[in-house]
C-alpha cells in the first residue's frame, strides 16, 4: 500500500546559495532554469545571464552519486545486560514495542535530576556506523523544485494513508500539520510535512532540492 514503503527523499544541503542567492543577481533578473549533472555527484547551474566571477554555479552532491551506498541513523539505544555491560545489540524506537525503562546500579528506574524518569533513546545523529541496520544504495540523484514533485513521488517520500478504498483504491493522506483528518492529494500530505520539518511556509518558498533515490540492501544484516 503507497504510505508503507519509501524510496526517495528529498533535501537542501548544499543547495541554499541557490535557494537564496545575492540580492544584486535577483535584481538583474538572474534566474536558474535548470541543474546539468557534468560528471558523476557534480551538477552545473544553467542561468539564464552569466553569474558575477564570485558566485560559483557548481555544486557537488553531498549525499554522493548513483552506486553509493547510505547507512541510515535512527533513533535508538544500546542494550546493556544485568551488570551494565554492553551486550553489543541495539533496539530502535522505530520497531521497538512497549515501554523502556532505565535502571540504576540498585536495580531502580533512574530518575534525572529534574525529576523526570530517564529515557534510554539516543537520538540518531549519536548512532554509530556498526548501529546501523539498515543500508540502502542510490539509484538515482536530480535536482528539483520542490513543488514539481509528482504524486506518484509524494507517495513514494513515505507519507502515511490514513483512509484507503480498496475498491476504487482512492486514499485520504495524512496532513501532518494536524489542522484536518487528511488530505484527498498526496503532493498536499507530502507539502504539510515538508512545513512541519522546515517551517511553516516553507513549501511555498518552492525551493531547488536534492531527490535521492535508494533502494534497501539490508536491514538487519540480511540481504533484501
Amino acid at each position: 500500500m503507497p504510505g508503507q514503503y519509501k524510496n526517495q527523499t528529498r533535501r537542501t544541503r548544499g543547495l541554499n546559495r541557490f535557494n537564496d542567492f545575492p540580492e544584486h543577481l535577483k535584481e538583474r533578473g538572474w534566474e536558474i532554469p535548470e541543474f546539468v549533472e557534468v560528471k558523476p555527484g557534480l551538477w552545473l547551474a544553467v542561468c539564464n545571464d552569466e553569474p558575477d566571477d564570485d558566485f560559483n554555479p557548481w555544486v557537488r552532491c553531498p549525499y554522493g552519486k548513483a552506486g553509493d551506498r547510505l547507512w541510515v541513523r535512527e533513533t535508538f539505544f544500546e542494550v546493556y545486560d544485568d551488570q551494565f555491560r554492553p551486550t553489543g545489540k541495539y533496539c530502535y524506537a522505530a520497531t521497538h514495542q512497549g515501554y523502556v525503562h532505565v535502571l540504576d546500579e540498585d536495580g531502580g528506574i533512574k530518575i534525572n535530576k529534574d525529576g523526570t524518569e530517564a529515557s534510554p533513546w539516543k537520538s540518531g545523529i549519536h548512532m554509530p556506523r556498526k548501529a546501523a541496520r539498515i543500508l540502502l544504495e542510490i539509484t538515482e540523484v536530480r535536482i528539483e523544485r520542490l513543488l514539481d514533485i509528482t504524486p506518484q513521488d509524494a507517495q513514494m517520500e513515505g507519507i502515511e494513508s490514513v483512509w484507503h478504498d480498496e475498491i476504487t483504491d482512492a486514499h485520504l493522506w495524512k496532513d501532518y500539520s494536524g489542522k484536518s483528518n487528511g488530505h484527498i492529494f498526496a503532493r498536499m500530505s507530502y507539502f504539510s510535512l515538508w512545513d512541519k520539518l522546515k517551517g511553516a511556509g516553507s513549501a511555498h518558498l518552492n525551493p531547488w532540492v536534492w531527490v535521492i533515490k535508494f533502494k534497501v540492501l539490508t536491514i538487519n544484516g540480511e540481504l533484501k
